[in-house]
């Protein structure tokens, strides 16, 4: 028995494990794009990208280990049917759960690996990611600031500017879309303003972007009197631009570590402050359970993998990617939807982030069941010996 366990176990690594790397592969390719234009557009300099890069890589890993071994549980297990191997074990004795057991160690194993990843090497990334971009931006901020372009970046805030003088750096024809951040009204609209000339100023203590604005007006309406439009004529005026905002959406700004940048006490001691916390309690929250519902994510992949793997009877490789990737699909679709539900407090904090394994886990409980229910039959309705 220990020698099929540690077939199917090496069998399964082998498989996650070039998986991973082809995952990995094709999402750090698209942040290779956009690393590329800050060596040729920008001239940022070539060991501070691939610094960048590396920095990136924790934020991908945490994603691709869960998808990888579910494509290995799932092309392992169909194998394993394809080539009769199932079967002959079955003959042999071997029941269903001990064919699986091997797998569910290996896959607590791993989540336990994630969920210390994800606290400690993943926060740290983030936070050594923040600090090396900020510097980059401190020195070129055409990184961030592109002519005749609107910028949706900032959050809160739609920039424009309408050229550059190549010289000073001063920007020229500026107008910022200020987004009401807490409407009294869903309608209420947001403020206009317009200035002649401006320049980007950095607060390296708390890692933000100040936008000095000369010479320009501030204007705002409301829809129920969209006829009275209030200008407010300035010299000068100052624009705080959330430099954690555009490397981690919806942080609060002036603030270096974000709850993304946060460890599971850190995430836990803001949740205590409640209201007083200076972040958005819910995201706090939604971090906060998510420390442990993503790395739960390679356990819940294997409840529906290991069961849908021994019953894929023709397909082989093909079926058992198709398979894999209409999974991954479902189960970031369902994160999105909960996160989003829970970000706005609409939906309970622990739901929001769990729902897809909880989906996932339920689906694999119905598979097993539907897979094992031809034993339980006969084991239920086996007939009777005559009396004699």
């Amino acid at each position: 028995m220990k020698i099929i366990s540690r077939y199917i176990i090496k069998e399964v690594a082998f498989v996650s494990f070039t998986g991973f790397f082809i995952f990995t592969f094709f999402l750090i390719m698209n942040s290779l794009f956009v690393m590329s234009d800050l060596v040729i557009k920008h001239g940022v300099g070539l060991f501070t990208v691939i610094h960048l890069l590396l920095l990136l890589l924790p934020s991908t890993v945490a994603v691709t280990i869960p998808m990888a071994v579910l494509v290995g549980i799932l092309m392992t297990f169909s194998r394993l049917v394809q080539d009769n191997e199932y079967y002959g074990m079955q003959a042999g004795g071997i029941s269903v759960r001990s064919i699986a057991m091997p797998v569910v160690w290996f896959s607590l194993f791993l989540m336990l690996c994630m969920v210390l990843f994800n606290n400690y090497v993943l926060p740290a990334a983030n936070l050594s990611y923040k600090k090396v971009y900020f510097e980059i931006v401190k020195k070129r901020s055409s990184v961030l600031i592109q002519e005749n372009t609107f910028i949706r970046d900032f959050d809160g805030y739609i920039f424009y500017t309408g050229g550059r003088d190549p010289r000073s750096g001063t920007l020229k024809n500026i107008i910022v879309i200020v987004k009401p951040k807490r409407q009294i009204k869903q309608d209420d609209p947001p403020k206009i303003i317009f200035a002649r000339t401006g320049e980007l100023m950095s607060d390296e203590e708390s890692y933000r972007l100040i936008l000095r604005l000369n010479d320009g007006v501030i204007q705002s309406a409301s829809y129920e009197a969209p006829e009275k439009m209030n200008s407010i004529h300035f010299d000068t005026n100052f624009v705080d631009l959330d430099i954690g905002g555009v490397l981690r959406k919806r942080e609060e700004p002036g603030d270096l570590k974000g709850t993304r940048e946060m460890t599971i006490d850190e995430l836990y001691q803001e949740m205590k402050k409640g209201p007083k916390s200076k972040h958005d309690i819910n995201w706090v929250a939604i971090e906060f359970h998510k420390k442990t519902s993503l790395p739960f994510a390679i356990v819940a992949f294997a409840a529906v993998g290991i069961p849908l793997g021994l019953m894929t009877r023709r397909g082989g490789k093909i079926t058992s990617i198709v398979f894999s990737l209409v999974l991954i699909l479902a189960y970031y679709v369902l994160l999105s939807l909960g996160q989003n539900y829970g970000y706005r407090g609409q939906m309970n904090h622990f739901v929001s982030a769990w729902l897809p394994n909880l989906f996932l886990t339920g689906c694999g409980a119905v598979l097993f069941l539907f897979m094992l229910f031809p034993v339980i039959k006969r084991k239920t309705f086996r007939p009777r010996a005559p009396k004699k």
